[in-house]
């Protein structure tokens, strides 16, 4: 329940106000305005729900063990031993073998990368509580290693509650891509210290990648963000002509790409909370924008066109933002600072060409 009041000609520096929003059972949200406080008063009418949380530790449980297993493809290239069986004249590719130990290299890759991921929701969740709203325990989504090449689509909170004002979206919306920032930078700087330098020539097609992960003699090729290239430089590998990424790193590079990914300032996605939270006048042109952008880059990478229309799915076919309860409520500057920060980090971290083809 949410209920928003105003104080003619009193400040919250007055004893009595301060006292009596000391009294009230729930979130209280006031400023001082040009007409007195401002007050906007939130508390629970119902019950939380009971959680189910056998299915969060169950979806967990085979997101480590799908990502393990997508890691130790990374190492030896086949840890499942795949072979190809022939049925009614198509080649199914079956599994062989898979033991702990064969799995097991894997886990220098899948463990960072679901940290990361996991506390980029917990990031979001934790906020979200602190804020009194009613939020799910993070959802990971497994995937066969044959679907997707790390193992996982991901995880994602839902959020129960409405958002009361752009103070709450800011918090909300920017604590995970910061809290999963803070992680990548530092896999990425400890797993550049492990990678290896290659001095053999890349294929022809390759020309001009600095960056990718070798396999068994495949070579998967990879772009750089512009914070990427400065932490290799910074690290041991320096200016190698190539650097083939040990799996922490790969999962850092991951952690930074997906951060990415959640800042693009379109819809709903943590770039679009951000931006509405800071204007909401600049939250549509900064979508279409948005739109514009990943349609131009997906003539280096088509992965990009496919981003463009999640993100109208997950819209439903608008860029416009749900309306907060209060969108009136103020910024202090130490939220406007993050909120820019969050900005320079999505310019960081993009990858305009995340696989060259």
């Amino acid at each position: 329940m949410f209920q928003a009041l105003l104080l003619p000609g009193r400040s919250l520096a007055d004893a009595d106000v301060r006292a009596w929003l000391d009294r009230w059972p729930g979130r209280v949200y006031a400023q001082s305005g040009p007409r007195g406080t401002e007050v906007t008063l939130a508390r629970r009418i119902r019950p939380r729900p009971r959680e189910r949380w056998w299915l969060h530790l169950l979806l967990l449980a085979l997101t480590v063990a799908a990502a393990t297993v997508a890691g130790a493809a990374l190492v030896d290239g086949n840890p499942l031993g795949i072979r190809n069986s022939s049925v009614g004249g198509i080649a199914i590719p079956v599994p062989t073998r898979l033991t702990p130990m064969a799995a097991a290299p894997g886990l220098w890759f899948s463990l960072p990368l679901l940290l990361i991921l996991g506390v980029h929701e917990l990031g979001h969740y934790t906020l979200a509580r602190r804020h009194g709203m009613d939020v799910s325990p993070p959802y990971f989504i497994p995937a066969p290693w044959m679907v997707s090449l790390i193992g996982t689509f991901g995880a994602f909170i839902r959020l129960r509650s409405p958002l009361l004002n752009r103070a709450v979206l800011l918090d909300v919306g920017a604590a995970g891509p910061l809290a999963g920032f803070a992680l990548s930078v530092p896999a990425v700087a400890v797993g550049l210290a492990m990678s290896r330098t290659v001095a053999d020539p890349l294929p022809p097609w390759a020309a001009g990648v600095r960056i990718g992960v070798l396999a068994n003699g495949e070579l998967l090729p990879m772009g750089q963000s512009a914070l990427f290239a400065l932490l290799r430089t910074l690290s041991p590998v320096g200016d190698a002509p190539f650097v083939a990424l040990h799996p922490l790193a790969l999962a850092g590079w991951l952690g930074l790409f997906f951060t990415a990914l959640n800042l693009f300032p379109v819809s709903q996605l943590d770039g679009g909370h951000v931006v509405y939270a800071l204007s909401r006048r600049a939250h549509r042109p900064a979508g279409v924008l948005t739109i514009v952008l990943l349609l131009a880059l997906s003539w280096g990478w088509p992965g990009w066109m496919a981003w463009a229309v999640l993100v109208l799915v997950i819209g439903r076919g608008r860029l416009a933002h749900p309306p907060v309860f209060d969108p009136d409520f103020r910024l202090s500057p130490a939220r406007r600072a993050v909120a820019w920060a969050c900005i320079a980090i999505f310019f960081a971290t993009l990858v305009p060409v995340p696989f060259p083809l």
